[in-house]
Parts: structure tokens; sequence; C-alpha cells
């Protein structure tokens, strides 16, 4: 019987608290928050972490801490599962802890996992302010602006 027939199904879900912008959580990377999270939902499951074949976490402020870029390989480290395990970052906006959902269920359709964990994970606290087009100098007399990284994340600079 297929895996479709079978059925795929979650097994353990856990989240951390939410928290205001500026908050408690200021100053917990999102790579913390989505470590409490995993290592609570891989226990609730009765799962050992070495189980997990694939891991998938979404995120769209990834620079809002230094290990942001590929925060899933590090909670899957710091979750206890195993360095060869493939770790895939999702980014579909304010969908992406949905999508990477949706990327574990395929994960485990086509056979390339048995057990995925999947989560999404933001703290908007620490997206930090960006300065553009100074890593190789500047002109002398040049005005700097700051970005707001946050605000900028957050708009389409196509359409608004």
């Amino acid at each position: 019987m297929s895996v479709a027939a079978k059925g795929i199904f979650i097994v353990g879900a856990k989240r951390t608290a939410s928290g205001t912008f500026g908050g408690v959580f200021r100053n917990t990377s999102a790579t913390e928050l989505q470590t409490i999270a995993a290592t609570a939902a891989i226990k609730e499951a009765g799962i050992a972490p070495e189980k997990v074949d694939t891991i998938v976490v979404g995120q769209v402020m990834t620079t809002s801490q230094t290990d942001g870029i590929f925060i899933p390989r590090h909670v899957a480290l710091k979750s206890g599962i195993p360095q060869d395990r493939p770790a895939l970052g999702v980014n579909r906006l304010c969908g992406s802890g949905f999508q990477s959902v949706v990327n574990s269920a395929q994960d485990i359709l086509t056979g390339a996992a048995k057990i995925s964990l999947a989560g999404g994970v933001e703290n908007m606290s620490q997206a930090p302010f960006a300065v553009r087009n100074v890593r190789f100098g500047t002109a002398l007399g040049s005005t700097y602006a700051f970005e707001d990284t946050l605000w900028a994340g957050l708009t389409d600079s196509y359409c608004g």
C-alpha cells in the first residue's frame, strides 16, 4: 500500500509563546525559539531524533540572527538530528511555516523521508538595520541611509 493510501500524520506539535515586538523575546534568537519547539515536538511524538530523515523550516527574516541563513541546519543539530540529514529552509512570507509542512509531506510522499520535522519561526524584534553599498568603501561626502530590514522585508518593493 502506498504512503498516500496509508496517510501522512502529524504525531507531535509544539510552539513557543508569542511575544510583542521588542518584548520578552527580543534577545532570544529565532534559532533558539525553533530549537525549543522542535525538541519538544520530537519528545511529544515519542521518537528519537536520529529517526528524523529531513527537516524543513520556514522563515522570512533570515538576517534576524547570525545563523539565520541556514536556520534549519542549526535547529536540526541542536535538536539532536544527525548531521547527515538534509535540512531545507523555505520562505513563502506569512505562509512559510505552512509551506514547511507541505514540503515535509512531499518528502514523505516521494520516499525521501519516513519522518520529517516541519516548523516555522520568526523573531521580528531582531531584524537589523542595514547600510547599503558600503562594503567596498564610499566616496568622501557620501550620505548613508539606515534601512530598517524589517520594514523593507514586509513591503513589496514592486507594488507596495
